[in-house]
Protein backbone atom coordinates (compact mmCIF):
# COMPACT_ATOMS: atom_id res chain seq x y z
CA UNK A 1 0.00 0.00 0.00
CA UNK A 2 2.59 2.34 -0.88
CA UNK A 3 3.24 4.62 -3.80
CA UNK A 4 6.18 2.80 -4.90
CA UNK A 5 4.20 -0.17 -5.06
CA UNK A 6 1.34 1.32 -7.45
CA UNK A 7 3.37 0.29 -11.17
CA UNK A 8 3.84 -3.03 -10.43
CA UNK A 9 0.28 -3.60 -9.19
CA UNK A 10 -1.87 -6.60 -10.63
CA UNK A 11 -5.45 -6.69 -10.97
CA UNK A 12 -5.69 -10.05 -8.96
CA UNK A 13 -3.47 -9.23 -6.29
CA UNK A 14 -5.60 -5.85 -6.11
CA UNK A 15 -8.85 -7.15 -5.40
CA UNK A 16 -7.96 -10.10 -3.64
CA UNK A 17 -5.92 -7.77 -0.86
CA UNK A 18 -9.21 -5.40 -1.35
CA UNK A 19 -11.86 -8.04 -0.45
CA UNK A 20 -9.72 -9.45 2.62
CA UNK A 21 -9.20 -5.29 3.68
CA UNK A 22 -13.00 -4.75 3.52
CA UNK A 23 -13.36 -7.84 5.44
CA UNK A 24 -11.22 -7.04 8.19
CA UNK A 25 -12.99 -3.57 8.05
CA UNK A 26 -16.57 -4.91 8.23
CA UNK A 27 -15.60 -7.06 11.00
CA UNK A 28 -14.30 -3.85 13.02
CA UNK A 29 -17.58 -1.73 12.53
CA UNK A 30 -19.64 -4.58 13.52
CA UNK A 31 -17.84 -4.66 16.90
CA UNK A 32 -17.74 -1.14 17.05
CA UNK A 33 -21.61 -1.34 16.96
CA UNK A 34 -21.71 -4.15 19.36
CA UNK A 35 -18.77 -2.86 22.20
CA UNK A 36 -18.62 0.93 21.42
CA UNK A 37 -20.98 1.45 24.48
CA UNK A 38 -23.04 4.87 25.16
CA UNK A 39 -20.57 7.05 23.50
CA UNK A 40 -20.84 5.81 20.34
CA UNK A 41 -24.44 5.26 20.15
CA UNK A 42 -24.64 8.77 18.21
CA UNK A 43 -22.65 7.21 15.42
CA UNK A 44 -25.21 4.18 15.26
CA UNK A 45 -27.00 5.14 11.93
CA UNK A 46 -23.77 5.94 10.15
CA UNK A 47 -22.44 2.82 11.69
CA UNK A 48 -25.07 1.00 10.51
CA UNK A 49 -24.72 2.61 6.88
CA UNK A 50 -21.24 1.92 6.66
CA UNK A 51 -21.69 -1.19 7.94
CA UNK A 52 -24.57 -2.05 4.56
CA UNK A 53 -22.25 -0.24 2.24
CA UNK A 54 -19.53 -2.22 3.01
CA UNK A 55 -22.02 -5.38 2.71
CA UNK A 56 -22.41 -4.17 -0.24
CA UNK A 57 -19.41 -3.53 -1.97
CA UNK A 58 -17.94 -7.03 -0.90
CA UNK A 59 -20.33 -8.55 -2.53
CA UNK A 60 -19.91 -6.61 -5.83
CA UNK A 61 -16.34 -7.09 -5.45
CA UNK A 62 -17.04 -10.84 -5.18
CA UNK A 63 -19.08 -10.62 -8.23
CA UNK A 64 -16.77 -8.81 -10.09
CA UNK A 65 -13.94 -11.47 -9.50
CA UNK A 66 -16.04 -14.20 -9.99
CA UNK A 67 -16.55 -12.78 -13.79
CA UNK A 68 -13.35 -11.86 -14.52
CA UNK A 69 -12.32 -15.48 -13.49
CA UNK A 70 -10.20 -14.65 -10.67
CA UNK A 71 -8.83 -17.07 -8.67
CA UNK A 72 -11.01 -16.58 -5.38
CA UNK A 73 -9.23 -15.17 -2.02
CA UNK A 74 -7.56 -17.81 0.19
CA UNK A 75 -9.89 -18.70 3.14
CA UNK A 76 -9.95 -16.51 5.87
CA UNK A 77 -8.04 -17.91 9.06
CA UNK A 78 -9.98 -17.43 12.33
CA UNK A 79 -10.14 -14.19 13.41
CA UNK A 80 -9.47 -13.62 18.21
CA UNK A 81 -12.66 -11.82 19.10
CA UNK A 82 -11.85 -7.94 20.16
CA UNK A 83 -12.12 -7.16 23.48
CA UNK A 84 -14.86 -3.94 24.39
CA UNK A 85 -13.06 -1.20 24.95
CA UNK A 86 -12.16 -0.01 28.40
CA UNK A 87 -13.75 3.58 28.24
CA UNK A 88 -15.36 5.96 26.69
CA UNK A 89 -12.38 7.54 25.56
CA UNK A 90 -11.26 3.77 24.57
CA UNK A 91 -14.37 3.42 21.95
CA UNK A 92 -13.78 6.75 20.45
CA UNK A 93 -10.23 6.37 19.79
CA UNK A 94 -11.11 2.72 18.32
CA UNK A 95 -13.43 4.12 16.05
CA UNK A 96 -11.26 6.99 15.04
CA UNK A 97 -8.55 4.63 14.27
CA UNK A 98 -10.70 2.39 12.49
CA UNK A 99 -12.52 5.21 10.49
CA UNK A 100 -8.95 6.37 9.77
CA UNK A 101 -7.91 2.95 8.46
CA UNK A 102 -10.73 2.13 6.12
CA UNK A 103 -10.39 6.10 4.28
CA UNK A 104 -6.47 5.35 3.85
CA UNK A 105 -7.38 1.41 2.73
CA UNK A 106 -9.87 3.06 0.39
CA UNK A 107 -7.87 5.59 -1.10
CA UNK A 108 -5.26 2.85 -1.99
CA UNK A 109 -7.97 1.05 -3.76
CA UNK A 110 -9.48 4.06 -5.52
CA UNK A 111 -5.70 4.50 -7.03
CA UNK A 112 -4.96 1.21 -7.83
CA UNK A 113 -7.85 0.92 -9.40
CA UNK A 114 -7.70 3.93 -11.63
CA UNK A 115 -4.39 2.91 -12.15
CA UNK A 116 -5.36 -0.67 -13.24
CA UNK A 117 -7.73 1.00 -15.48
CA UNK A 118 -5.70 3.01 -17.76
CA UNK A 119 -3.58 -0.21 -18.14
CA UNK A 120 -6.92 -2.64 -19.63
Amino acid sequence: MSAGTLGTLQLPGVLTRLRVDLLSYLRHVQWLRRAGGPSLKTLEPELGALQARLDRLLRRLQLLMSRLALPQAPSEHPVAPLGAPVSAWGSIRAAHAILGGLHLTLDWAVRGLMLLKTRL
